[in-house]
C-alpha cells in the first residue's frame, strides 16, 4: 500500500476528515472527533508512519507477530 491508498482508505470511512493538529507534517484522521489514525512521513526518509488506534491486549498480540508493529510515539503505549 503506498501513501496515497493509504488516504484513500483512511478518508472512506464512514464520517472520516483529516486535520493537522500537531503540524502540517502529521495527518490525523478522525470520525466524530476521535482519533483513529495519524500518519507521517519519517524523518529523512521515504517510508510513512501509521499509527492506528487498536484494543490493547490486541495490540499485544500483533506486536508478538509482526515486528513492525510498534507502539505509536503519541498512542498509548499498552
Amino acid at each position: 500500500m503506498n501513501v496515497e491508498q493509504a488516504q484513500s482508505y483512511l478518508l472512506n470511512k464512514p464520517e472520516a476528515v483529516e486535520g493537522h493538529p500537531f503540524g502540517s507534517d502529521v495527518k490525523v484522521y478522525k470520525v466524530k472527533n476521535k482519533m483513529f489514525a495519524t500518519l507521517s512521513q519519517g524523518k529523512d526518509s521515504d517510508f510513512y508512519w501509521l499509527s492506528l488506534k487498536c484494543d490493547p491486549d490486541e495490540a499485544v498480540s500483533l506486536r508478538d507477530i509482526f515486528p513492525s508493529v510498534i507502539p505509536g510515539y503519541h498512542m498509548n503505549k499498552r
